[in-house]
């Protein structure tokens, strides 16, 4: 693959050896295509809800390179701080089978060198800047992130648009990183406590497509397979240009950013975009049971979860983002206040839509809704499923009450505004809402949508997507001991799969 420009390769140079008061030169925005500021579009969104006042709208500027990379502008003056994030349609549903775990895998890889950046000097040049940053994979996306001193932008988009072009995939490099995943598995699932629960049983046992089915953490099995061929693949398959977002908020003028974006990033060819994947699920045909054993856990737990859910940004979804609140989320909830405060047969709880990782704004279908419950060891996983589905049958026959409905609106509308009071909070929600919805412009019109439901849609959501005869049920025991007869509560249903781990 071909180099940057060798002006390009001279201004890193300058900006290496001369630090933060390096300042690249102004390059021509022509040809960039831009498609104006999002906030006049938004003015034709949906009408504003009595329940609050209205958000300020995130003003923001977009443009397609060439090679397809597409790029959002979002400028703000109040701090001379930026934000520079790249997203890519590199998630865990996105793998091929037998590729389990590459999306994560990538998102340590692209910090170990590239073409002009040795090992370990992404985040020496960047602390050279007092700058910051990391990366984090999901189920339908992987995002990386600088945040630094606005004066600094160039340095960022330098060192993003060198690992895009020509990252350093060599053998020595996968199987550092291929070992550093493997120990964050062993740390976050094996030995957590509900860990294996969490990011591994719930999904696979609740879901029936691989493409959702499988741990987004990584397989050891397919960990062990991987050639240096294959990671390479998945490279120029994935992080490619037309498969990227590329977003840039803080204090930056949008015309020289575009401009800078356009000399560093529109020379590196573009790669394509990875062959679709086949996420359809059928529908659940029965509740199941499953009863598993957690060798670390000192409490016993139960956990539910529903797939088979509504296409994000439909009624629905808003409907049940909110249902989910009002059961699982807080003190406030319907299932702590029933589980924890009036029966007391639970220590704690927490769950909601995008259950067990997904939080309720990175939803995208099929995804599911539930929660776990950790409960006395005297008290039996049936009982806690009683009082759980006797609070969910209350939502699906009446809904959520106007004063209920208000204060989970309030607390919604709360951790929306707060998530946007940084910049990097802002680039991560504009890179979701083009990565799922296609539009970064839907940042300017969910929670207007959100704040819209009623009583009445949460009713028919929950009536048409939480019933008892589509749940998956998952009894854990502690300390890997089976669980006693009272806790099994009689014999499955006949066509229930079988008790156990993989």
């Amino acid at each position: 693959m071909t180099g940057p420009p060798a002006r390009l390769r001279t201004l890193l140079g300058a900006a290496c050896l001369f630090g933060a008061g390096f300042a690249a030169p102004g390059l021509s925005a022509q040809g960039l295509s831009s498609q104006g500021v999002a906030a006049q579009a938004a003015a034709a969104g949906p009408a504003e809800p009595a329940t609050g006042p209205r958000v300020p709208k995130v003003a923001f500027e977009t443009a397609v390179l060439a090679n397809g990379l597409r790029v959002v502008v979002a400028a703000d003056a109040s701090v001379p701080v930026v934000t520079v994030a790249m997203a890519f349609n590199a998630g865990g549903r996105t793998e091929p089978r037998g590729r389990a775990g590459f999306a994560h895998l990538f998102e340590h890889l692209m910090f170990e060198g590239s073409k002009h950046v040795r090992k370990g000097q992404f985040d020496r040049i960047l602390e050279s800047y007092g700058g910051d940053n990391n990366a984090l994979s999901h189920e339908d996306y992987t995002i990386f992130y600088e945040v630094l001193p606005s004066n600094a932008l160039a340095v960022a988009l330098w060192l993003d648009a060198d690992r895009l072009a020509d990252l350093d995939v060599t053998k020595d490099a996968i199987r550092n990183q291929i070992e550093v995943v493997k120990e964050e598995r062993r740390m976050r699932v094996d030995n957590d406590p509900y860990g294996p629960l969490l990011y591994v049983d719930v999904a696979s046992r609740t879901f029936s497509n691989w493409q959702n089915a499988h741990p987004t953490i990584g397989s050891y099995e397919d960990f062990a397979a991987a050639t240096t061929k294959a990671v390479s693949e998945f490279y120029a398959d994935y992080y490619s240009p037309q498969n990227g977002v590329l977003a840039i908020v803080g204090d930056v003028d949008p015309a020289r950013a575009l401009s800078l974006v356009k000399d560093y990033f529109e020379w590196i060819p573009n790669r394509g975009s990875p062959a679709a994947v086949d996420v359809t699920e059928p529908e659940p045909a029965s509740a199941r049971w499953f009863e598993l054993a957690d060798t670390h856990a000192h409490l016993p737990a139960l956990a539910v979860a529903w797939k088979g859910l509504p296409a994000r940004g439909s009624p629905d979804h808003y409907a049940l983002a909110l249902v989910g609140q009002a059961l699982f989320a807080g003190k406030n909830s319907r299932l702590y206040q029933e589980l924890v405060k009036r029966a007391q047969v639970a220590v704690s709880l927490e769950g909601g839509l995008g259950f067990p990782l997904m939080e309720p704004r990175e939803y995208k279908e099929p995804g599911s809704l539930g929660g776990y419950v950790v409960h006395k060891a005297e008290h039996s996983a049936r009982d806690v499923q009683g009082l759980l589905m006797k609070q969910v049958s209350k939502v699906a026959a009446a809904g959520l009450g106007p004063a209920e409905l208000d204060r989970v609106k309030t607390k919604f509308r709360s951790d929306w505004v707060r998530s946007r009071e940084t910049t990097l909070g802002r680039a991560q929600m504009l890179l979701t809402a083009a990565i799922l919805d296609g539009d970064p412009g839907t940042v300017n019109m969910d929670l207007e949508r959100f704040m819209a439901v009623t009583p009445e849609d949460t009713r028919r959501a929950a009536a048409r997507f939480l019933r008892p005869d589509a749940a998956a049920f998952f009894a854990v025991s502690p300390g890997g001991r089976p669980l006693s007869s009272s806790d099994r509560g009689g014999t499955p249903s006949p066509g229930t799969p079988g008790s156990g781990r993989p």
